[in-house]
C-alpha cells in the first residue's frame, strides 16, 4: 500500500505541476486564438484581419515566452506569419510592383516592402523548424538541405502535417520572392519535398494547400528547371476535388503561373476577370477569396507587363 500511495502521490503532483495555472492559462489562450483563425478565414474584410493580425502575433510570442516547448502555440505563430506575409504584405508588395502610383504619390519603396516580406517568411519559418525539431530533434539541420531531409520526413505523421505544411509554405513563397538568390533558389527542392509529404500525411490540410504550392511550382517553371504543365494541372484538379471550384486561390495560381508560363492572355484575362468579380461570401474560404479578388484585380491592370 505505501508504495501505491507514494506513486499516486508523485502521478498527482507531476499532473499538478505540468497543469500549472501560467500553463493552463495559455493553453485556454491558444485554444482561443486556433478558433479565432477560422473566424478570420471566415471574414472578407482584409482591412480589418491585417490590423488583427499582428496584435495576435505580439499576444502568442508573449505567451511563448511563459511556454516555449508548446509545439501547438509555435505552429500558429509560424501559420500567422506566414498567412499575414501572403494576403497583406506580398499584395502591398504586388502592388507596388504591377500599379503605377497614382498622380503626385510617391513611388513605392520596393526594396522595404521586399525587405519586410522576407522578414515575415523567415520568421514563419524558424517557428515552424522549432515545432518540428522538438517533435523530432535533428530537423533543423536535417531540413538545411535535400540530400538529407527524406530520412526524417519518413519518421513524420499525421501530428506533424500542420507545422510541416506551414515550413514548406513559408519557406516556397520566400524562394518565389528571391529568384534572383543562388541559395534561395537551391532550397526549392526542399520545399517541394516538404508538401509532397504533406500530401502523403492530410492532403486536405489548409483546403489542399500543398496541392496550391506544387500547382504554382510546377506550373511556373520551364521545363529545363523542373516545370512540367502537366503536373501542375493534375495538382489543379486535385485542388479542386478537395476544396471546391468556389476556392479561388486555386483558380489565381492557374492563371498567374500556369496560364502566363503558356502565355495564354485570353484564357488569363477571362480567369481574372470571373475571380475579380466573384464575390467572396460567407463561409471557410471568405478571406482567401478575398485575396484571391484584389489580386486578380493587380493582375487585370498589368496584362501588359505580364504578357509583354
Amino acid at each position: 500500500m505505501t508504495f501505491k500511495r507514494t506513486f499516486l502521490t508523485a502521478v498527482i503532483t507531476a499532473i499538478m505541476v505540468a497543469c500549472s495555472p501560467r500553463t493552463l492559462i495559455v493553453r485556454q489562450i491558444t485554444d482561443m486564438v486556433d478558433v479565432g483563425i477560422t473566424a478570420f478565414e471566415r471574414d472578407s474584410d482584409l482591412d480589418l484581419v491585417e490590423r488583427a493580425i499582428p496584435a495576435h502575433i505580439k499576444l502568442l510570442e508573449a505567451m511563448l515566452a511563459n511556454s516555449p516547448d508548446d509545439c501547438r502555440l509555435i505552429t500558429l505563430l509560424s501559420r500567422l506569419y506566414g498567412s499575414y506575409g501572403f494576403g497583406f504584405v506580398e499584395t502591398r508588395l504586388e502592388t507596388a510592383l504591377f500599379v503605377p502610383p497614382s498622380q503626385g504619390a510617391a513611388e513605392p519603396d520596393i526594396a522595404s516592402l521586399k525587405g519586410q516580406l522576407n522578414r515575415t517568411y523567415e520568421k514563419g519559418m524558424e517557428y515552424a523548424l522549432d515545432a518540428l525539431d522538438k517533435r523530432l530533434p535533428g530537423v533543423r539541420p536535417a531540413f538545411a538541405k535535400v540530400a538529407t531531409i527524406a530520412p526524417y520526413l519518413e519518421q513524420m505523421d499525421k501530428d506533424d502535417a500542420a507545422p510541416l505544411f506551414w515550413y514548406g509554405f513559408n519557406l516556397g513563397a520566400w524562394v518565389n520572392r528571391n529568384l534572383d538568390s543562388i541559395r534561395a533558389v537551391s532550397r526549392a527542392h526542399v520545399a517541394r519535398k516538404v508538401m509532397e509529404r504533406v500530401i502523403e500525411l492530410d492532403p486536405a490540410y489548409n483546403h489542399g494547400g500543398a496541392h496550391l504550392f506544387l500547382l504554382a511550382y510546377f506550373g511556373s517553371r520551364p521545363p529545363m528547371m523542373g516545370g512540367s504543365q502537366e503536373k501542375a494541372m493534375d495538382h489543379y484538379h486535385r485542388l479542386k476535388q478537395i476544396a471546391g471550384n468556389d476556392y479561388l486561390l486555386g483558380d489565381l495560381f492557374y492563371g498567374r503561373f500556369c496560364l502566363q508560363q503558356q502565355q495564354d492572355r485570353e484564357g488569363f484575362v477571362d480567369l481574372m476577370q470571373r475571380i475579380f468579380d466573384h464575390p467572396a461570401g460567407d463561409n471557410d474560404m471568405a478571406l482567401y477569396n478575398a485575396i484571391a479578388g484584389r489580386r486578380a484585380g493587380i493582375y487585370l491592370g498589368a496584362v501588359d507587363t505580364l504578357f509583354e
